[in-house]
């Protein structure tokens, strides 16, 4: 009977076998010294590379196996959908908050209007137009109430990350997958199950 592990333990099993993968080093080249007999060393070293090139090729094989199944029952258990919509709040998130923290609030009506009567109704020689710098008025387009909508917005969406966050935790707990004998093998041999 093939061995069923859940979505987080085959997470924690990619992990280390990404790192056995990164401490497998396999060596291409020997230095040889007139006290050794290079025939041996060369064969030695070459049964070596084959051995733990290997081993690598299955560790890597094993990920990759592992990643699939995970990738197929992401899809089919709905983790896939919410990792997309989680992406998406980030990113309106980061939308949002740039318009809270960077947005001036609009000026009252009132005051607009007398900076602009103020402006058509100054002197022609006036100083203040010389290079039409001060013939116009800056004013955000956004309330203060407007502004603290946004803010509310923003709280709602990150509620509504949270609350993926959650769902995905508890999939990856109850979701599971059947791993291939070949990677079953691999796992046993490398005291991983």
């Amino acid at each position: 009977m093939a061995t069923t592990i859940n979505l987080r333990k085959a997470s924690a099993l990619q992990t280390a076998l990404q790192e056995m993968l990164k401490d497998t080093d396999v060596k291409t080249s020997i230095s040889l010294t007139e006290f050794k007999d290079p025939v041996g060393e060369i064969n030695s070293a070459n049964v070596e590379f084959f051995a733990k090139d290997t081993k690598r090729n299955d560790i890597l094989m094993s990920i990759y196996s592992i990643r699939s199944l995970v990738g197929i029952q992401n899809a089919i258990a709905g983790v896939t959908a919410r990792l997309t919509h989680i992406a998406y709040i980030d990113k309106r998130i980061g939308q949002l908050e740039h318009v809270v923290t960077s947005t001036p609030e609009m000026l009252d009506m009132e005051i607009i209007a007398g900076k602009l009567d103020k402006i058509k109704n100054r002197s022609v020689d006036s100083r203040e137009s010389i290079y039409g710098r001060h013939d116009e008025v800056t004013t955000g387009v956004l309330s203060a109430e407007q502004i603290e909508s946004i803010r509310g917005v923003v709280r709602d969406l990150r509620k509504q990350k949270a609350t993926l966050n959650d769902e995905i935790l508890e999939l990856n707990i109850k979701t599971t997958i059947e791993l291939t004998p070949d990677v079953e093998a691999v796992l046993t041999r490398e005291n991983l199950i």
